[in-house]
């Protein structure tokens, strides 16, 4: 396997409308469950002292990864690339905001992103 087939797929996946709606809906539904569970979870955990092994300070890092992917996938007409690259560089944009434009360097979040990009690529294949 050679690295051109790591990055694109063997035929590119062309997307209508309506299914551009649908992953356009995915997003809005991961941004709203990011919000929901940041404005409900995360005070909860903090006010009761309840140790969650970090995910109420990763909850945005562990929404963020599918809300990407699946814009991505509404603002595309024709995906030419696979699910695994669009993973790494859904990881490396979130690197990157993390080490440069974020306020509060965490590794959890990066842990978080990182284990997030994996089970989606376990889940959706490399195709």
């Amino acid at each position: 396997m050679n690295v051109k087939q790591l990055i694109y797929r063997d035929e590119p996946l062309v997307l209508g409308r309506k299914q551009r709606i649908v992953y356009g809906v995915l997003t809005l539904a991961c941004c709203c469950l990011g919000w929901l569970l940041s404005a409900t979870y995360r005070p909860y955990i903090y006010a009761n002292h309840i140790n969650d092994f970090h995910i109420a300070d990763t909850l945005g890092n562990l929404v963020a990864v599918p809300a990407a992917y699946c814009f991505f996938y509404a603002q595309s007409k024709k995906v030419t690339y696979t699910n695994g690259f669009i993973l790494l560089l859904v990881w490396f944009i979130w690197l990157i905001y993390e080490l440069i434009f974020s306020n509060t360097f965490d590794w959890y979040d990066i842990l978080a992103t990182t284990l997030m990009c994996l089970v989606m690529y376990l889940i959706l294949g490399r195709k």
